[in-house]
């Protein structure tokens, strides 16, 4: 008896090649998501590191830290971007089970994570301090019993502004620095131009000299030309019959 012909006395062996199926349809589905996901990013990241790898040869190391700082921004918001992408998948995609929804979840929650600015940490330390103090508000818990978690928030707060106040101190001096390094090197371009010229000068006559030397050829040329009509014989008009 082969398992073609009774299919239909067999509904279990249908119900697994159906489950099969649809577990790999499913599989697939969530393959898709990531892969799209992936692609907005790499998208993003291309695009920066594309329109700065032509300029990187000739960037001056400070130009380089400030490019650096740039590229890292550019990926933080390329990875907020995948995020995006996934999170909109699980809202807007019905045939995802509540597993598949999990999954993809974790995987935006942690892109966002790595996505995160130092912004973004500071605001979410301040959410967590006002959500604290809505539920002493609310009249959940007291005051006290925030206090040591308040004060362990307000600590990250210092130490995350402090740093993010260096960081901005730094980018402003590597800013400094970047334009006293362009400025030097455009002065030493120049100065390599000025050299070419004057080397490409010295290898050529002088204008003045040139002038003078096409004068004195004129005088010499109108001179001879002047002697050559003095030499010439002018035939007369009479014969010799006439003497």
């Amino acid at each position: 008896m082969r398992i073609g012909e009774n299919a239909g006395k067999l509904p279990f062996l249908h119900t697994e090649n159906a489950a099969a199926g649809k577990s790999e349809q499913k599989k697939s589905t969530v393959t898709d998501i990531l892969s799209r996901a992936v692609e907005v990013y790499i998208s993003a990241k291309g695009k920066s590191l594309n329109e700065s790898a032509d300029m990187e040869e000739d960037l001056t190391p400070a130009e380089l830290a400030l490019a650096a700082n740039e590229k890292e921004i550019a990926d933080k918001k390329a990875k907020k971007a995948q995020a995006a992408e996934i999170e909109k998948r699980i809202q807007t995609d019905e045939s995802l089970t509540d597993e598949d929804k999990t999954k993809l979840q974790k995987q935006a929650n942690d892109l966002k994570r790595a996505g995160m600015t130092d912004e973004d940490k500071l605001s979410e330390l301040h959410g967590k301090v006002d959500a604290l103090e809505q539920l002493v508000r609310d009249g959940l818990v007291t005051d006290d019993e925030i206090s040591k978690q308040r004060s362990l928030y307000h600590r990250q707060i210092s130490f995350l502004k402090g740093s993010m106040a260096a960081k901005d101190e730094h980018i402003r001096k590597l800013r400094g620095q970047a334009l006293q390094e362009r400025a030097d090197r455009d002065a030493e371009i120049t100065k390599a131009q000025e050299k070419e010229r004057a080397a490409l000068a010295a290898a050529q006559p002088d204008d003045l000299t040139a002038l003078a030397a096409l004068r004195e050829y004129q005088k010499t040329a109108a001179a001879k030309k002047h002697a050559d009509r003095s030499t010439i014989v002018v035939p007369s008009n009479k014969s010799t019959s006439d003497t």
